[in-house]
């Protein structure tokens, strides 16, 4: 049991949502793209996006880790309508060129058996069937991108290439930290790069960025009082510099603990501890 505040091993975890009256646990990852985290940079580089899919071509999109690659991809996706695309995004890194068409031929539900060459025409067989009884169009997203082996990279623009480009029939988006730019600047990989659109590239937040970003994912889990006063909100983004993903490990952290602590406001102490337990 828990005495005068002291922290014992025995202690059930606290519930933030109960100390301080939330509808849900905020800076989690379960978050529907509609209640994502808006402003005029990130919606820009969504539309941007959006706007090469329709055009009939492909793009790569490059940050750095935790600077909200995923939430950028989910946003773009659900601007795409189903009855116009059918996505597949798929993360599967460091194989050879078979297993990577297999696991693409099994994204779109098609049978991931022969050679790569077979399945590549296998893929571009059934994004031609799609333009062509249901006019929608095929997108591919890779995640991880900067992790796959040169060589294998460099196939996807097979994928691109119908009947002598006459046909642009699919459209790739890769997806991958600062490692996929040097990558995609090798000299082997010219070809691949010159398929490609434009690059996206996303950074980190804003110290004010990062306060509103904070400010909003406590509002869409029920928060009606301040719970991080100014100290605190100044302490996450110099803990974290603009990192999303560290902003919602160091939030989380510092709701459970004060929660622990029955403290109804959290300040830069609190966040300083909180930091503290963390790797």
């Amino acid at each position: 049991m828990n005495t005068q505040g002291t922290e014992t091993i025995t202690d059930p975890p606290p519930d933030p949502r109960g100390h301080f009256g939330l509808t849900g646990l905020p800076f989690t990852r379960e978050i529907s793209a509609t209640k994502m985290w808006r402003h005029p940079g990130l919606d820009e580089l969504v539309r941007d996006l959006s706007g090469i899919i329709s055009a009939r071509d492909s793009a790569a999109v490059i940050a750095p880790s935790g600077a909200g690659k995923t939430a950028l991809i989910r946003r773009l996706i659900d601007t795409l309508p189903e009855s116009r695309y059918r996505i597949a995004d798929i993360k599967i890194t460091a194989v050879g060129n078979r297993d990577l068409y297999r696991s693409i031929a099994r994204s779109f539900g098609i049978e991931a058996s022969g050679t790569w060459p077979h399945l590549v025409e296998s893929l571009q067989a059934h994004a031609k069937a799609l333009a062509t009884t249901e006019a929608r169009r095929t997108v591919l997203i890779v995640d991880e991108a900067q992790d796959m082996r040169p060589s294998v990279l460099s196939t996807l623009r097979v994928l691109t290439n119908f009947k002598l480009d006459s046909e642009l029939l699919i459209s790739l988006i890769l997806v991958g930290d600062t490692g996929l730019d040097s990558l995609l600047h090798r000299q082997d990989m010219e070809a691949l790069r010159s398929r490609l659109a434009c690059i996206v590239r996303l950074r980190l937040l804003s110290r004010e960025e990062c306060k509103s970003y904070i400010r909003h994912r406590l509002e869409i889990s029920g928060a009606r009082e301040e719970i991080l006063d100014q100290s605190a909100m100044e302490a996450i983004y110099d803990y974290t510099r603009g990192n999303i993903r560290a902003i919602d490990i160091l939030c989380r952290t510092a709701l459970y603990i004060a929660a622990f602590k029955r403290i109804d406001t959290i300040d830069a102490g609190i966040v300083t501890i909180a930091r503290k337990k963390l790797p």
